[in-house]
């Protein structure tokens, strides 16, 4: 059993946008004893998302569309990885040890897959099929963050927003235009990662379904409060209508 919530969904609005954040949480089942590491070190970026969570439960109202979120940590497992990827459950992050994740025991590490990875993707899909099954062209938005500097980086990384994807040329292209347009800001196209390496999720379950999606990272620094949270909201719910707007124009 676990003391979290392995995932919420939630229909904000009646429109056909589907947001979700698979690293939404940084919470961690107390019998686990955070993973051996300090809560300071859990809130930080080795643990989630910072503000992601926030900013797609922000995105999904501006939308008026529906909100599904992971509930755990993760460093317990991490959902957005394969189940045969070397990052599944990090021995380390960012160079920062994870001493409950150190010579893992095969038994504990298909404890971790069965009892949060598999239920999250199990209920990710079932939200999916409801809402798709509501909506004939919906949009799947995924919602990232990353820190603005890596360990023992000089440096600030230069983009505020990155856009990931590999299958939705046309959507993913769309949005940086659109946002290059409304803002001053460096735009990464396939950064600062990659998604044809680190996009799980929409490769499992949206790129299947040939639904339209985007994958969206944001630099941590311009979502530190609700008020960058609310103002980023608005800049990216009118991107997006612009890309559907064209979509239907065509």
């Amino acid at each position: 059993m676990t003391d979290i919530e392995i995932a919420s969904f939630t229909r904000v609005g009646s429109a056909p946008y589907f947001v979700f954040c698979d690293h939404a949480a940084n919470a961690i089942p107390a019998e686990m004893n955070g993973l051996g590491m300090p809560d300071d070190l859990l809130a930080t970026h080795i643990a989630w998302d910072i503000g992601a969570g926030a900013l797609a439960a922000a995105l999904s109202e501006k939308l008026d569309g529906a909100l599904f979120t992971c509930g755990f940590s993760r460093l317990i497992i991490d959902p957005n990885r394969a189940l045969d990827s070397n990052g599944l459950i990090p021995a380390t992050s960012d160079q920062i040890p994870v001493p409950g994740n150190q010579m893992l025991a095969c038994a504990a590490r298909q404890d971790r897959i069965e009892r949060f990875h598999i239920p999250y993707h199990d209920r990710l899909s079932t939200a999916l099929d409801v809402f798709e099954a509501a909506h004939a062209h919906p949009l799947i938005i995924s919602v990232h963050t990353f820190t603005n500097r890596l360990m023992g980086s000089a440096d600030d990384r230069p983009w505020k927003v990155g856009l990931l994807w590999r299958e939705d040329e046309q959507s993913a292209k769309g949005m940086i235009r659109h946002l290059e347009e409304a803002t001053d800001w460096a735009i990464g196209d396939n950064e600062p990662y990659d998604a044809r390496v680190f996009n799980y999720s929409i490769d499992r379950h949206v790129g299947p379904r040939g639904l339209a999606h985007l994958t969206i990272e944001v630099r941590q620094d311009i979502v530190g409060t609700q008020s960058d949270i609310v103002r980023l909201a608005a800049i990216l719910s009118d991107c997006v209508f612009k890309i559907t707007q064209a979509q239907a124009a065509r």
